[in-house]
């Protein structure tokens, strides 16, 4: 795991897991960090790993230990790093795209990714077919091919775990993301989800890699700002 600050000493503290593969200094992510530093926040950004096959000691655990000791009282997250924020405790959180379910065709799908977490190997033997425009239409080819070149059996094992024992969600907090998704599972989303605490939009599973941004990003703030009060009025089904 790996934290990078930005923003000014004395700013409100901002906890930010990245998601899978995500880095500060790719394109994207650090227009989002700015904008938060412009914002007023300073960023906390934490890098997960990309292999890791124990969830707790290699994802929890170390981003717990980090918060132990500092005053952050939001927590926005993306991706699998809104997998790791959701077993933590004590934050108001602003969840994007959450990871909190598997995206399958059907039974064939389910059986594949069954048997695939089965078998005893953190090499990555599986790299999904997701080109740019699944990420968002802002997200060149190049970038895209950048990234880490495929999941093993040992990770996704230990992401299914995790996801399996996810809680109650809590009615203080709000996810942003896009029932298109087709990367993380739009409808593991909307299964622990309450309408009025998701905000959709019409975009990839990195709205910050999506047209569309600036309006995305203002309800983000006003997330952060005051959870799912900031939409009061709103059934959630508005992008």
């Amino acid at each position: 795991m790996r934290v990078t600050r930005r923003g000014r000493p004395g700013d409100e503290d901002l906890l930010v897991v990245l998601g899978w593969g995500n880095r500060p200094e790719h394109e994207h992510v650090a227009w989002l960090l700015t904008r938060l530093v412009e914002a007023g926040y300073r960023v906390h950004a934490v890098t997960i790993p990309t292999n890791g096959w124990d969830f707790e000691a290699q994802y929890r655990a170390p981003v717990a230990s980090y918060t132990a000791d500092r005053d952050f009282e939001a927590v926005l997250s993306h991706s699998t790093g809104g997998l790791v924020a959701e077993h933590l405790d004590g934050y108001r959180n602003v969840f994007l795209s959450p990871w909190w379910g598997i995206a399958t065709d059907g039974w064939l799908d389910r059986v594949v990714t069954d048997l695939f977490t089965k078998i005893p190997s953190a090499r990555r033997l599986y790299d999904p077919d997701f080109g740019p425009d699944a990420i968002g239409d802002l997200k060149s080819a190049a970038e895209a091919a950048a990234g880490p070149q495929g999941i093993s059996p040992a990770f996704l094992a230990t992401i299914r775990e995790a996801q399996s024992r996810l809680g109650p969600f809590d009615d203080g907090d709000v996810v942003v993301y896009t029932p298109s998704d087709r990367i993380v599972d739009p409808d593991a989303i909307e299964a622990r989800v309450p309408p009025v605490n998701r905000r959709k939009y019409d975009g990839g599973h990195e709205f910050f890699a999506s047209s569309g941004r600036e309006e995305i990003l203002e309800d983000v703030l006003a997330a952060l700002e005051s959870g799912p009060a900031a939409f009061e009025g709103s059934d959630g089904t508005d992008e």
